[in-house]
């Protein structure tokens, strides 16, 4: 190879390495415009509404232990009246859950976060067979039962779309702002005619509710059996949690998605866990087992304006390879100051994309930042390789380079294979054109190629 083309193949790369520069400044823009974008989203959720967890009924019984006591004092003996406090806390034997969620936004200048209103219905029952056991001090102590307290848990209250109502055992009862239970945060309770556990008999419940919260909803399966319905507008959901939904109920398409959870109390935690925080040994909803639905974008304008300033080196490395092609196989001299300015040119792609994208959906603002850069380039290149079918020619390749680079974005799941069989392909074709170019006689008369002295000799 000729001392001139190892000249000019240096400099190129130094170019490359130079336009490393506003590509990493590009991608430092969008990481601030992302992490701008999380902290928006926790100033809207602190003035509004959070992610929400829905925990409940759980019914909490008090009672009073009375017992005399007779304490030895020495000379004396002193009969002591004793009353210890006590709470005993029920979860439903049936919950069925039915809901459905309508998805939409909340905006604050540029940014926005995704809001959620669910409305559910709530019917289960608390099945009491009599032989409830409750801690005693003594056995002949006489137990006298306080006012009842339904609780339903809430991650986030605000959320409460007007009043939730509450049939219980065939009447309407009254919610009051609160858990009613110290160690639930918040919530909202409501008190009932007194209950012994001591009588069998059934407690049937009706609860209708109305929600906002933002970003996911989580639903903890309080019950013996717990059977969930979700229904929704949106049509990528992210089902996470400790429980899955089953997967023949799953139906997702561009009108929304359905599911149904199906989750009895030997396969959770959920009730121990409660019932430890009900005990003061666990706080907060977050830390309990439960059913989680996050109303997500998969791939949102941060995440697609990242991925593609990571084939940014490739796209611009790729672009040069084929200058040098021009170069070697049309004997075409191109100085690298021109390298420079189609360089900066795709680098700047990027940032247009980013920025335009921020004001309408990425296909467009992806369509409209290629455009513009291909008929740029397109028309400089005409000139630069003496051309118009030249020009032409290389708008044809950004165009398919645009192309292939957009399906990459787009599929998530496939952007590996895809980027590996896009790389493999441009190799093998590189290397298919250049197949017959001796490259000792590039840039130098024939008498020099050293291939030509051997043939020759």
């Amino acid at each position: 190879m000729q001392k001139a083309l190892l000249v000019k193949a240096v400099f190129v790369a130094l170019i490359f390495a130079v336009l490393l520069i506003p590509l990493s400044m590009i991608h430092g823009i969008v990481l601030e415009r992302a992490a701008r974008q999380q902290a928006v989203a926790q100033e809207i959720a602190a003035s509004s509404f959070n992610k929400q967890i829905f925990a409940g009924p759980i019914l909490s019984l008090p009672y009073t232990e009375e017992y005399t006591e007779e304490i030895d004092e020495g000379r004396e003996k002193r009969i002591v009246n004793r009353r210890l406090e006590r709470t005993l806390h029920l979860f439903p034997t049936t919950s069925e859950l039915d809901g459905t969620a309508s998805v939409g936004e909340k905006h604050r200048g540029l940014f926005k976060v995704r809001t959620f209103n669910w409305q559910a219905n709530v019917r289960g029952d608390f099945a009491l067979d009599g032989t409830v056991k409750i801690k005693r001090t003594r056995d002949d102590s006489r137990i006298v039962w306080g006012e009842p307290v339904i609780s339903l848990g809430l991650s986030d209250p605000r959320g409460l779309v007007g009043a939730p109502t509450l049939e219980w055992a065939g009447q309407s009862i009254a919610l009051a702002r609160g858990s009613g239970v110290s160690s639930i945060a918040s919530g909202v309770h409501a008190i009932t005619t007194p209950v012994d556990p001591a009588q069998p008999q059934h407690l049937p419940f009706l609860l209708v509710i109305s929600l906002q919260g933002t970003e996911s909803l989580g639903i903890v399966p309080v019950a013996d059996n717990n059977r969930v319905s979700l229904r929704s507008d949106w049509q990528h959901p992210s089902f996470g949690g400790q429980f899955l939904p089953q997967p023949e109920s799953q139906r997702i398409s561009k009108d929304g998605f359905a599911a149904q959870w199906t989750v009895t109390s030997l396969a959770s935690n959920a009730q121990q866990q409660i019932q430890g925080m009900l005990e003061g040994k666990k706080e907060g909803l977050l830390s309990v087992e439960r059913l989680e639905i996050g109303f997500i974008e998969p791939i949102d304008i941060y995440s697609l304006s990242d991925r593609a300033l990571k084939y940014a080196f490739l796209f611009i490395g790729l672009t040069f390879v084929c200058f040098l092609l021009f170069e070697v196989l049309k004997r075409l001299p191109i100085h690298p100051a021109q390298y420079g300015f189609v360089g900066l040119a795709l680098a700047m792609f990027f940032l247009l994309l980013f920025a335009l994208s921020e004001h309408i959906a990425f296909l467009f603002a992806y369509l409209i930042a290629a455009a513009g850069c291909i008929a740029v380039l397109g028309s400089y290149l005409g000139a630069v390789l003496h051309g118009v079918t030249r020009g032409v020619s290389f708008s044809i390749m950004l165009t398919t380079l645009y192309s292939a680079l957009y399906g990459l974005l787009v599929s998530e799941d496939n952007a590996l294979l895809l980027g590996s069989l896009l790389v493999f392909t441009l190799i093998a074709t590189v290397m298919l054109l250049t197949r017959n170019v001796d490259w000792y006689r590039v840039g130098a008369p024939e008498t020099d190629s050293p291939r030509q002295r051997v043939a020759e000799s």
